[in-house]
């Protein structure tokens, strides 16, 4: 494992562990100041303060004493100072003392910046849905919410 794995690994063990102990200043900490997310509903937040406080916001309410579990699945490197990181995450949280879990799949941009350090500057999350049972091309096309035309044959 070379420097830069090393360096995007300790980023996503930071986020898990932010995230854990509900901190929204070290979730962000993580980010470039420029930073844009999508979160899992697809809202869409740009720069670290906007990213900080949907998270305080959240740890504070919907989300406070979840546990979230973050696995890197994929690194690829763009160019040597920039890489994207692909993770599968496991989120459990609780409603009307319910326990609910979520896994998604968010997706890093993170770049080096001048200092040397590394940052996220494109945050993209993204639910995973129940797996379906493939099925036969008609009936795919049939249930596709976009129908259109079939091409003539």
């Amino acid at each position: 494992m070379t420097e830069e794995h090393g360096a995007l690994l300790e980023i996503v063990s930071k986020l898990e562990q932010a995230w854990n102990n509900g901190d929204s200043v070290a979730w962000t900490a993580q980010f470039a100041g420029d930073a844009d997310l999508i979160h899992i509903l697809g809202q869409f937040f740009h720069g670290s303060r906007d990213i900080e406080h949907v998270h305080r916001t959240i740890f504070d309410t919907i989300y406070k004493g979840s546990h979230h579990r973050l696995q890197v699945e994929k690194m690829r490197f763009l160019q040597p100072h920039v890489a994207v990181v692909f993770i599968r995450a496991n989120l459990r949280w609780y409603l009307n003392g319910k326990e609910q879990n979520i896994e998604a799949r968010p997706t890093l941009v993170v770049e080096k910046n001048p200092a040397g350090e590394w940052k996220i500057a494109v945050f993209q999350n993204t639910m995973i849905s129940t797996p379906a049972v493939p099925k036969p091309a008609d009936t795919l096309t049939q249930a596709h919410p976009f129908k259109g035309d079939s091409p003539a044959s």
